[in-house]
């Protein structure tokens, strides 16, 4: 059964002021070193800042999330570090005890809500990123009605969905829409809810 907006986890109970106050501190700290992707559109500083804040709180928001299921879950990425990560950010243990390692993207629709997210968009992986366990955060704007969202909010967050390194491989990649990057070749609702992620966890 297709993944739908039903299976997504809001992130607003998720994301306290001192979360978003402890990305904060290390989104400035990490943000001279950030160097832009070969497949990726030159981006200014701000721009760098408010992907890197998304990205930073998506990770911090996917660890609440888990800790408050009663699994174990930590970051893996060295927050005092100027190199690049070792492309995974999150350490989870499986059943059996041993690691695993997880990988959280962050994206934003300027147009689509939560509703529409599932069906319209790809999970944001190419095919040298995918980790044990892959999971896709997504926040969106509120252009019309009241009150506009402008700006990434987390009463406008969601984590989507996961998928295991295997089946983003399998599914062939390709060229995300207005951007030279590949993205694995699957809509978002062939993620699986993070409700069937749970059991497999310890």
């Amino acid at each position: 059964m297709p993944l739908t907006a039903a299976d997504a986890i809001p992130l607003l109970p998720l994301v306290s002021e001192v979360l978003v106050q402890t990305a904060a501190i290390t989104c400035a700290r990490l943000l001279p070193h950030v160097r832009d992707r070969a497949d990726l559109h030159g981006r200014d500083p701000l721009e760098k800042y408010h992907n890197l804040l998304m990205g930073e709180i998506a990770e911090l928001a996917v660890i609440a999330y888990l800790v408050g299921q009663g699994k174990y879950a930590v970051s893996a990425v060295d927050k005092e570090a100027a190199t690049p990560d070792a492309g995974h950010d999150i350490l989870v243990r499986r059943r059996d005890g041993t690691a695993a390692k997880c990988s959280v993207k962050s994206s934003l629709s300027y147009r689509h809500g939560i509703e529409a997210i599932p069906g319209q968009f790809r999970p944001a992986f190419n095919r040298r990123e995918p980790r044990d366990i892959n999971i896709q955060v997504y926040f969106h704007y509120r252009l019309e009605g009241e009150p506009r969202t402008t700006v990434a909010a987390s009463n406008h967050a969601y984590i989507i969905g996961w998928a295991s390194e295997k089946k983003l491989l399998e599914s062939g990649f390709i060229v995300y829409n207005g951007e030279k990057r590949w993205v694995a070749d699957l809509k978002l609702a062939d993620l699986s809810p993070l409700a069937e992620l749970l059991p497999l966890l310890s």
